[in-house]
C-alpha cells in the first residue's frame, strides 16, 4: 500500500478551478487498488471546502503547509500561531503596506482596504466572502496558522527580512510571499501521516507544481512535478509528468504502476 499526496492549486485544480476527468479516474483507481490518497495543500482548512474536490473522498487532508493534518477525520497535528507572533506579523506587513491574508482553520482574515489593492486579493475577498473576517479590531477571535502577503510591485524585502526569524518564506513568482512557521512544511505533514498510518517513507508519492511543494517533492520517495510546474518544483522532482490538462496525474499513476 502506498500513500499518494496531491497539491491542490495547479495540480488537482486548474486555473479555472476545475478537475480533469482523467484526474478523478486515476485517483479512483488508485483507491480501488488499496492505496491511500491525501490532499497536501498550502491552503488552511477554511479554504478547502469545494464539494467537487472533497467528493473524491481523500483519506486525509494536510492543510496550511503542515500546520494542520487530518487523518480519517481526526486531527493528528494542529499548530496555531501565538497571539504575539500574529500581532507582530500584522504590524510588520502593514507597516510596509503589504496586503495580508491571515489563514486559519475556520476563517480567512483580510482587511478590505488593504487586500483589494491586489487584483487576486480582491477576487478572493469577494469570492470567499462567507469565510472572511477582518484582521483589524478582531484579534480576540484570531485563529491563525500562517499568512500570505501580496508583494507584486511592492517593497517587501525589508518586511521579509524582519519576518525571516519566525517563518520559512516562500516567494511565489514575485506575486505573493507565503509565511510558514518554522518547523512546518508539506514534508512534515507527510511524515506525520506516515507515522499515524504505519506507512514507510519508501512507499510515498507526491504530486506538486509550485514553490511550496519543493519540500514534499524532495521528501517523498517519488516526487512528481506536473508538466505545468514552476521551475523550483521541476528541479526538485524525481519525475516530470504531463501538463494538468494532458492527463498528467493519470499518466504518472500509470507510470509508477499505482493503477
Amino acid at each position: 500500500m502506498a500513500a499518494i499526496f496531491f497539491d491542490i492549486d495547479g495540480t488537482l485544480l486548474d486555473r479555472e478551478h476545475k478537475i480533469e476527468d482523467s484526474t478523478r479516474e486515476g485517483i479512483r483507481q488508485a483507491k480501488e487498488n488499496g492505496h491511500q490518497v491525501f490532499l497536501n495543500s498550502g491552503r488552511t482548512k477554511a479554504y478547502i471546502h469545494d464539494p467537487n474536490l472533497l467528493s473524491m473522498e481523500f483519506d486525509g487532508i494536510l492543510c496550511g503547509c503542515g500546520t494542520h493534518v487530518i487523518y480519517h477525520g481526526q486531527d493528528i497535528v494542529y499548530h496555531q500561531l501565538s497571539r504575539e507572533l500574529a500581532e507582530k506579523t500584522v504590524d510588520i506587513c502593514y507597516r510596509h503596506e503589504l496586503p495580508l491574508i491571515m489563514e486559519g482553520r475556520h476563517w480567512l482574515y483580510m482587511d478590505e482596504d488593504m487586500i483589494c489593492r491586489d487584483p487576486y486579493g480582491a477576487w478572493l475577498y469577494h469570492k470567499e466572502a462567507p469565510i472572511i473576517r477582518p484582521i483589524r479590531g478582531n484579534s480576540a477571535d484570531w485563529e491563525c496558522q500562517k499568512f500570505s502577503a501580496a508583494i507584486r510591485g511592492l517593497n517587501y524585502r525589508e518586511a521579509a527580512e524582519e519576518l525571516s526569524e519566525d517563518y520559512h518564506i516562500l516567494d511565489h513568482d514575485g506575486a505573493a510571499m507565503e509565511l510558514v512557521p518554522k518547523g512546518y512544511s508539506k514534508a512534515t505533514a507527510i511524515r506525520a501521516v506516515c507515522r499515524a498510518a504505519g506507512i514507510d517513507q519508501t512507499e510515498t508519492y507526491s504530486f506538486g507544481d509550485g514553490a511550496n511543494d519543493v519540500e514534499m517533492l524532495q521528501y517523498a520517495q517519488y516526487g512528481i512535478a506536473m508538466g505545468n510546474s514552476r521551475t523550483p518544483a521541476l528541479e526538485a522532482a524525481d519525475y516530470i509528468t504531463d501538463d494538468i490538462h494532458e492527463a498528467g496525474i493519470y499518466h504518472a499513476l500509470q507510470h509508477f504502476q499505482l493503477i
